[in-house]
């Protein structure tokens, strides 16, 4: 952002126009190295998401949530989105056991037929749903939002619920490799996920990505 201040003053200097300018918010320079693309919702990959049940211990703590009172509501991804559903599954399957109340809001509850008839079997827990068209209605302490198309949907919710969109803002590393989560239009910091030999590079490599699937292969060999 100091680079990007400076070339702007540099330029009015010039007397150069603002429509003569490159548009820096697409394509924004801090050193020699390549230029770094804006951030698009529609296309964020959520690296953390294997995490996710280290950080949701991080964050009731942090909102003095005790982990029996928690209320959560997954807001359904859009249809024909296959990574945003494996997303979804991977927090469904890793938070099953410690929920006791669990809404979906959804247009397709049927997607989730089978992880509804595990979570009642094996951990008790019924599941609800309501259609996205009634999400007014949903009641709960903390949100996880699938979604990319629409705005973060903060209007609507009862004072101390935490919002955490999934896909609408990044989930960034920050110094000592703490995990930048936001929280509405705020971030939380979440410490100490990652063990001291990690490196950054493994978010995006190859091997990361891999992990993430044989995951969903383990978990649907579980399942039969």
């Amino acid at each position: 952002m100091v680079f990007e201040k400076l070339y702007r003053w540099i330029t009015r200097q010039h007397g150069r126009s603002k429509k003569d300018l490159p548009d820096t918010d697409m394509l924004i320079r801090t050193d020699n190295t390549a230029p770094v693309k804006k951030f698009s919702p529609m296309t964020y990959q959520n690296p953390f998401i294997m995490y996710i049940q280290s950080v949701m211990e991080q964050i009731l703590k942090k909102k003095n949530i005790p982990c029996q009172k928690l209320e959560l509501i997954i807001i359904d991804a859009e249809a024909d989105r296959d990574e945003d559903d494996n997303d979804i599954e991977n927090v469904l399957y890793e938070l099953a056991e410690q929920l006791n109340y669990l809404l979906l809001v959804t247009d397709r509850p049927e997607k989730f037929e089978d992880f509804m008839e595990m979570a009642y079997e094996e951990n008790g827990l019924i599941v609800q749903h309501i259609p996205k068209a009634a999400r007014k209605r949903a009641r709960g302490n903390l949100v996880m939002d699938f979604e990319r198309s629409t705005g973060i949907g903060t209007e609507n919710m009862k004072s101390g619920t935490v919002y955490l969109p999934v896909y609408k803002r990044p989930w960034e590393i920050g110094e000592n490799l703490d995990i930048i989560v936001p929280v509405g239009y705020n971030t939380l910091v979440v410490r100490d996920i990652f063990p001291s030999d990690f490196g950054i590079e493994c978010l995006t490599d190859e091997n990361f990505v891999k992990d993430r699937k044989s995951d969903r292969l383990d978990r649907e060999f579980r399942k039969g």
